[in-house]
């Protein structure tokens, strides 16, 4: 008996087997790829959160060593190292963390300290000397030179008209500088190998006080300064921020500064900055404890009605008797103007531009006039001017050389 074969498919029943048996092979490879995939952005997303969170963690616990957390997050101290150093250069992109609060997988690892925000500027380390020698001016200009402490760059208080904008434009973050280390050492060495009496100022790359409340560099500064009795520590500053000082026994070896102006002035062009009166009494609390405490009237600007102004200032000016009091008025660089944040009609008072540094300047006529009006009303006995020219010192009778100033020790 003949056995009847089953019929073969015809050609395009295999086709349509061989096309779904690929199909569903397919499938299974793109259900893996897939699979895949979302496993390893579930994978990034952790390791992103994780990075975050160690982050977040070491902002708000900046005295707190590396190695330390690391072996609280059971990870390398390499990484963490190297997730700060791409933070800095900006690798990581935070448009959606900036966007709103990120959403997490989980409650965070640690309780934040709210009551301590971040810094507001940024930290490194200083490569170049700590200390440098101040003689920038040109044969003309009058000014007694002094050591200047880099310890920061910037400032916060983002005056109109501050000099900084041209000198720093290069580095516009504010900085402070991390390796003290050897910011003490060279301290130390100059404190011993440098045979005048000078002045060491740390608010000439930045306002002195203004961070310290973050970094307390005043209170292991001025330890150094009380040891010896060659030379001056001057504190430059717009700031309010004293307590550190106030905590301090005073020593005749530092100088505290507080950079005034009239209130008018500071409204419009000094905005980020505490207001003179503030700032006024700070320095009332500081001469009451025993600190040494100058004047600096400067940049003098003739606004409406500038002698009301600059004359209700100098009685306050008065009523403080600083030891010292400096007058300047408003000189700049031409090229400042490039680098100024926001419009201000502050250079417009800029005229005078024959002078030796070639700065502009308030016409000298002008610069005369408002050095006279606020002479003949302060009542101090040691009186300057800053960086002003040699003519306009023999104009109001004042000596150029030996002259007392905001910078000089005496």
């Amino acid at each position: 008996m003949n056995k009847t074969k089953p019929p073969l498919p015809d050609d395009e029943e295999r086709l349509e087997a061989h096309e779904a048996e690929l199909a569903a092979g397919e499938a299974e490879d793109e259900l893996r790829e897939e699979t895949d995939k979302a496993t390893e952005r579930e994978y990034q997303k952790m390791a992103a959160d994780l990075r975050w969170e160690v982050l977040e963690y070491l902002d708000a616990h900046p005295d707190k060593p590396v190695t330390e957390a690391a072996e609280l997050f059971g990870l390398r101290e390499g990484t963490l190292r190297a997730w700060k150093a791409h933070r800095t250069m900006g690798t990581y992109q935070e448009s959606a963390r900036e966007a709103g609060p990120r959403r997490r997988r989980q409650g965070s690892l640690f309780k934040e300290k709210k009551e301590k925000p971040p810094p507001a500027f940024l930290e490194r380390k200083r490569f170049s000397n700590f200390i440098h020698y101040f003689d920038k001016t040109p044969p003309g200009v009058v000014c007694p030179h002094f050591y200047v402490l880099a310890h920061a760059n910037g400032c916060p208080f983002s005056c109109d008209y501050c000099y900084l904008r041209l000198t720093l434009r290069h580095y516009p973050e504010p900085t402070v500088f991390s390796n003290t280390a050897r910011l003490f050492q060279e301290l130390r060495d100059w404190l011993l190998s440098t045979e005048e009496p000078a002045v060491l100022n740390t608010g000439e790359l930045c306002d002195s006080l203004a961070w310290d409340h973050e970094t307390n560099l005043t209170r292991n500064l001025i330890p150094l300064f009380e040891s010896q009795r060659r030379h001056k520590l001057l504190l430059l500053t717009k700031s309010t921020r004293v307590d550190n000082l106030l905590r301090l026994t005073p020593t005749p070896q530092v100088i505290v500064s507080f950079s005034i102006n009239a209130a008018a002035v500071a409204r419009r062009y000094e905005r980020g900055a505490p207001p003179p009166e503030a700032r006024i009494e700070a320095a009332q609390k500081l001469k009451a404890a025993g600190w040494e405490v100058r004047v600096r009237l400067d940049p003098l600007l003739p606004i409406e009605d500038w002698r009301d102004h600059y004359g209700e200032i100098v009685a306050r000016i008065n009523d403080l008797n600083p030891a010292i009091v400096t007058l300047g008025s408003l000189r700049y660089f031409r090229t400042l103007t490039n680098h100024a944040p926001r419009p201000t009609d502050v250079f417009n008072f800029g005229r005078d531009h024959n002078d030796p540094d070639q700065r502009l300047r308030l016409p000298e006529e002008l610069r005369a006039e408002m050095y006279g009006f606020c002479r003949e009303r302060v009542q101090s006995l040691r009186l300057g001017l800053c960086k002003e020219t040699e003519k306009m010192h023999r104009l109001l009778s004042l000596p150029a050389a030996r002259q007392s100033c905001n910078c000089t020790v005496e």
